[in-house]
């Protein structure tokens, strides 16, 4: 998991941007276009000032992962490496020593290019660095490995081709999150999306008869919408507004919504013609990061706050107008530190938390974080392990799970105060247009006691995400005696804490009311451990009679 230390937004709304920085292949015209890059915005040069770019032929470092000092001669090329070994500011810093011009560093495993950290070196690096794919790597190394001068320009792209339009991730409207509980969203009435977004006109040509289409598919095309037709001068942009995207229900399952650019000419830079995000409509967890194919947030970084000299919190909004109809049982996050450190040990904190600061939106004078509440929380102590749990994804339940409350304001978080370690973000998700449409915080962040309700500057969302239940399923909880358990999903062995001592009849049923277990329990100290190592997956109902006369009630949720 790649790190940054970045600046933190205000409480500002962001603003349309034209700068765009690009890796396109000039020659040979047989893999001529534009690659997908990352690039670091915290170190190496900044590629947003059209007069960094360069254009010149790509040199293979006769050390490939540039782990020890290149020893061939790079002055006046773009080098090319591969990912693995060593941080990526060490191999930029070799390739730079060795005279390379820029350097681009080839992904080692399959994907798209992800976002790279400096690490030690990085702060030394004056070149421009890009990362792209394998799959494009491959291209780019097939090609020079046949005998051909690959030409590449990096830099921004704007003014660069005559006929060039574009837009970016971070300039068009989404649904609200990736991951949206579907007990909210069971017609128009409760889940609309409202669609738009920037278009820039980055070539040097005006251009008319442009049209900006959205599509939405969760197996089939739900929403197909087409903008009437508009110009735009050179240097020009414009935010199109499309109808609303609602169902009258919403089936559970992914749903992909693409924006796609037509003109009438042919665009000479067509990577960012076409923009696609996901939602993700089931019945488990809310999340703005995107989820992966275990139904858990994807994190491509770790971020801190700079300085970090004390307390870091990570949060990511909610609310509701029909919020009841859910219960939260803990939540999903990610950390990471520097080697040779290690996170064993590490504590990380999680809380709900009710939001009551009285206000509209953004812009409202009373906006703030000074009436904040505390609703459910959990402590975290990483524990040892090989290989690193740098970047794993780990799931904390709530000491008590809690059901919502309509149209009541929370923040979700996860909370260090060990300066050393990055919470876990996706670069990949953003939601800068949809805080200019709603007026809302999406996903604050504290630092050593300061809000600031944008985040980070970068927009990168938190790799966090809720874990809900149907409220019903907690509406069993009325106990007469308090009670909890843990780890909550279990696995093979639940430890239950009660306040009580003695013996108890535990009977265990699932949600049909079929029992499943009944057994005599001796609570020493307030607590025993009851094994579900044979129970399938699912949520069952733990019955508790004790010698007293009293009772308690509550769930577990068993995961396999």
């Amino acid at each position: 998991m790649k790190k940054g230390i970045l600046s933190l937004g205000l409480v500002l709304l962001a603003t349309n941007s034209f700068s765009q920085v690009i890796c396109s292949v000039e020659a040979p015209a047989g893999i001529a276009g534009g690659y997908q890059i990352t690039n670091p915005t915290t170190w190496s040069l900044d590629m947003s000032i059209p007069a960094n770019a360069v254009l010149d032929t790509l040199m293979l470092a006769d050390d490939s992962l540039a782990c020890a000092p290149l020893t061939n001669d790079l002055t006046g090329k773009i080098a090319l490496i591969y990912r693995g070994s060593c941080e990526y500011g060490s191999k930029a810093l070799r390739a730079q020593n060795a005279g390379a011009i820029a350097v681009i560093i080839v992904n080692n495993i399959p994907g798209a290019p992800v976002p790279m950290g400096g690490g030690v070196d990085g702060p030394s690096v004056t070149i421009p660095v890009v990362m792209v794919s394998n799959v494009d790597g491959d291209i780019l190394h097939d090609a020079m490995e046949a005998g051909d001068d690959v030409v590449a320009f990096i830099g921004e792209k704007n003014g660069y081709y005559d006929n060039d339009l574009g837009f970016k991730i971070a300039d068009i409207l989404r649904a609200d999150a990736s991951a949206i509980p579907s007990q909210l969203a069971t017609n128009a009435a409760e889940f609309t999306t409202t669609l738009g977004g920037w278009v820039f006109n980055y070539g040097q040509n005006d251009q008319t008869g442009i049209t900006l289409n959205a599509k939405v598919n969760n197996g089939a095309d739900v929403y197909d919408q087409t903008s009437t037709a508009f110009s735009l001068l050179a240097g020009d942009s414009a935010f199109i507004t499309l109808p609303d995207f609602s169902l009258a229900s919403y089936p559970m399952g992914v749903y992909t919504l693409t924006y796609e650019i037509a003109y009438g000419v042919t665009d000479q830079y067509t990577l960012d013609n076409t923009i696609a995000s996901t939602f993700d409509i089931q019945d488990s967890v809310y999340a703005l990061a995107r989820l992966d194919g275990a139904g858990k947030p994807m994190n491509t970084i770790g971020f801190m706050p700079s300085p970090n000299d004390g307390s870091f919190t990570s949060c990511i909004a909610f609310t509701n107008d029909n919020a009841s109809r859910i219960g939260v049982l803990g939540m999903h996050f990610s950390a990471s530190i520097n080697a040779p450190d290690s996170l064993d040990g590490r504590e990380i904190l999680i809380s709900a938390r009710r939001w009551d600061d009285a206000f509209t939106d953004l812009n409202d004078p009373n906006f703030g974080f000074t009436s904040l509440t505390e609703v459910a929380s959990a402590i975290f102590n990483y524990p040892p392990s090989i290989p690193s749990l740098n970047g794993v994804d780990q799931y904390v339940a709530f000491d008590t799970p809690i059901v919502l409350e309509d149209g009541q304001r929370y923040l979700f978080c996860v909370q260090t105060f060990d300066t050393e370690i990055f919470l876990g973000y996706d670069e990949q998700s953003n939601y800068d247009e949809n805080t200019n449409n709603d007026l809302q915080a999406f996903h604050p962040i504290e630092s050593n006691g300061d809000f600031f309700a944008l985040g980070f500057t970068s927009g990168a969302v938190p790799s966090l995400a809720v874990n809900v239940v149907d409220a019903a399923d907690l509406a069993v909880n009325e106990n007469v005696i308090e009670t909890s358990s843990f780890p909550n999903p279990a696995v093979d062995v639940v430890t239950v804490k009660v306040n009580a001592n003695g013996t108890a009849a535990l009977t265990i049923t699932d949600l049909a009311g079929r029992m499943v277990s009944s057994s005599d329990v001796t609570i020493v100290n307030g607590q025993f451990k009851a094994n579900v190592d044979g129970f399938k997956a699912g949520t069952y109902i733990f019955s508790l009679d004790y010698s007293n006369g009293t009772k308690s009630q509550f769930k577990v949720v068993v995961s396999k």
